[in-house]
């Protein structure tokens, strides 16, 4: 029994040691999803995102629904930048009063910017025969748009005694729209 088995453990080992196998190498094949290419945009915050459903508006709307939380999160990192950066280089770097007050009015208009973030792009098509559909949406913010936002909601500046050098708070907001493309 024992040299059945070492005869047959022997033939597959030398039925394995033959010749290399060739190796036949496929092409490698790109696809560049559709929207992508407008991402880079200057002075301007874009996102991307896609949705798939067997509803062409439910495709959208999970787009869109990925978008927005994409560009929150963006939002809040540019935020969070300028605040940093126009504090340390403002005139009153060490008032913890006027860091608070920026932070949060920098994050009301951060949540007006979500509401008013346009569409640029949006396109759907079918995937395959059972009836699903992607939507492919690009959402964005433009630096004017978000700096207004930004300058209404600090109408009441002068009232809380805090300065808003508006030059220097586009620039470093500029910086870190710009920092990230």
């Amino acid at each position: 029994m024992n040299r059945i088995a070492l005869m047959i453990l022997a033939a597959l080992m030398l039925t394995s040691c033959g010749a290399s196998r060739k190796v036949v190498q496929k092409p490698v094949q790109t696809y560049v999803q559709p929207g992508s290419d407008l991402l880079k945009a200057p002075d301007t915050i874009r996102v991307w995102a896609m949705g798939e459903s067997t509803s062409e508006m439910t495709a959208r709307k999970k787009a869109v629904v990925s978008a927005n939380s994409e560009l929150a999160m963006v939002l809040n990192s540019v935020v969070a930048s300028t605040i940093e950066s126009y504090s340390l280089e403002s005139s009153h770097n060490d008032d913890v009063v006027t860091r608070e007050y920026f932070s949060s009015k920098t994050s009301m208009a951060a949540k007006a910017a979500l509401v008013g973030a346009r569409v640029v792009y949006d396109h759907w098509e079918p995937i395959n025969a059972q009836g699903m559909y992607t939507c492919y949406v690009v959402l964005e913010v433009t630096a004017d748009d978000f700096m207004k936002t930004l300058m209404e909601s600090m109408a009441d500046a002068q009232s809380k005694k805090v300065k808003v050098d508006e030059e220097l708070l586009r620039e470093h907001l500029l910086k870190s729209i710009n920092a990230g493309k």
